[in-house]
C-alpha cells in the first residue's frame, strides 16, 4: 500500500522514487501503503496510536496485519469514504455525459480493504495461505477494467468527452456545438468533488505521502531496528535460511507466479516465526509512529488544512448521492 525518500537497504538496489523501498519490492509496498491520497487505507485495524503526539507507548504488538496502523492513516480516506467517492465520481460523470447525449452508466464502488504488507508478512494465517503474495481484493479486476468497459458500447467519441480515451483527457474542445470539460467528465466530475484540492501537488510540502515513505526508511536506521533484525538474520539462520534483510525472501517469492507455492509458504511462516520471536514488526511500528507522529505535530496546521478538504470531499460526494 506501499505507495516517498526512504534510504537504501543493502545490499538491494533501491527504487529511484522510493529510496528506502527495493526496487523489487515496491509494488508490494505500494499496495500495502498509501499511494495516492484516494487509495484505500492501509489495514483493517483501528487507529491505535494514530495522533499527534500518540508517541511509541499507544502502539500494540504486531501480531497480524491488521496491527499495522500508522498516523498518516488519519489523514487518508478510508475505505468506505472511499466508496462513496468513487460513486458520486461515477455519478456525476455520468450526469455529465448526459449533457452530451450518452447514457453512461454509474458504477456503485465497494469498500476495498487493503492487507498490510509493509514489512513483508507478519501473519501467521496469512503466510500459511498466501505466503508473500498480495492477497487479490475482489474489486480489483473490475478497478484494472475501469470504468470505460461500461460505456463499451457507445461510439469512440463517447470516449473522448468521458476523458477516457488515451491522449484526449485534458483537450477539450467541442461536440455537436457544446464546449467539453477539462480532462472530460471524469475531470469535471473530479473538480465539482474537490479532488483537484487534496490531489494538489503543492500540499507536498506538508510531507504526507512523503512522511509515511521516509519513515520507512529512518525507522530502519534506529539502534532498535538494527538489533531486531539481525536478531532476525539469526533466527532464520536457525531455520536454514541465509538472509541479511527482512525484505528478501518477499522478493525473492512474491514475483513467482500467481500465487504462492509450497516452499514460499513454508518460508513465510519461518520468516513470521522469526518476526514474532524478534518483535521486528513491533519495532518498526512503534519508531515509525514517533517519526509520523512528530512530523504531525511540526506541521499540525497543514495536516489540519489536509482533514478540511478531505471533509469537503466527503461532504460533496454525500450531496451529489442525495440529488
Amino acid at each position: 500500500m506501499t505507495t516517498v525518500g526512504r534510504r537504501p537497504i543493502p545490499p538491494h538496489r533501491a527504487h529511484p522514487l522510493y529510496p528506502g523501498v527495493p526496487l523489487q519490492y515496491t509494488r508490494l509496498v505500494i499496495a500495502a501503503g498509501v499511494g495516492t491520497l484516494l487509495l484505500t487505507g492501509c489495514s483493517e485495524g483501528g487507529q491505535e496510536g494514530a495522533g499527534a503526539g500518540g508517541g511509541s507507548s499507544a502502539v500494540r504488538d504486531v501480531v497480524t496485519e491488521a496491527d499495522i496502523v500508522l498516523p498518516v492513516s488519519a489523514y487518508l480516506f478510508t475505505p468506505e469514504q472511499q466508496a462513496v467517492i468513487d460513486t458520486a465520481h461515477s455519478t456525476l460523470a455520468s450526469d455529465c455525459m448526459k449533457r452530451f447525449g450518452f447514457d453512461w452508466p454509474v458504477k456503485k464502488a465497494e469498500p476495498v480493504k487493503v492487507v498490510s504488507r509493509r514489512y513483508g508478512v507478519v501473519g501467521e494465517k496469512i503466510a500459511a495461505e498466501h505466503g508473500y503474495h498480495v492477497i487479490p481484493s475482489p474489486g480489483d479486476k473490475e478497478h484494472a477494467e475501469g470504468a470505460v468497459s461500461s460505456g463499451a458500447k457507445l461510439p469512440p467519441e463517447a470516449y473522448i468527452i468521458y476523458g477516457a480515451k488515451s491522449g484526449k483527457t485534458g483537450a477539450g474542445g467541442s461536440y455537436q456545438g457544446k464546449e467539453i470539460p477539462q480532462g472530460g467528465c471524469i475531470g469535471e466530475a473530479g473538480r465539482k468533488l474537490g479532488l483537484d484540492k487534496v490531489q494538489d501537488p503543492a500540499k507536498g510540502k506538508i510531507g504526507l505521502l512523503s512522511i509515511d515513505y521516509s519513515s520507512f526508511g529512518k525507522a530502519q536506521e534506529t539502534p532498535e531496528f538494527k538489533k531486531a533484525q539481525n536478531e532476525w538474520v539469526a533466527c532464520m539462520k536457525k531455520s536454514g535460511y541465509q538472509h541479511t534483510a527482512f525484505l528478501q525472501p518477499a522478493e525473492k517469492y512474491a514475483a513467482q507466479g500467481n500465487s504462492a507455492s509450497p516452499e514460499e509458504k513454508v518460508v513465510a511462516k519461518a520468516d513470521v516465526k522469526c518476526k514474532q520471536e524478534t518483535k521486528l514488526a513491533t519495532v518498526l511500528v512503534r519508531a515509525e509512529t514517533q517519526i509520523q507522529n512528530d512530523y504531525i505535530e511540526q506541521n499540525a496546521a497543514g495536516f489540519a488544512e489536509i482533514k478540511k478538504d478531505q471533509g469537503a470531499v466527503i461532504k460533496s460526494a454525500n450531496e451529489a448521492l442525495a440529488n
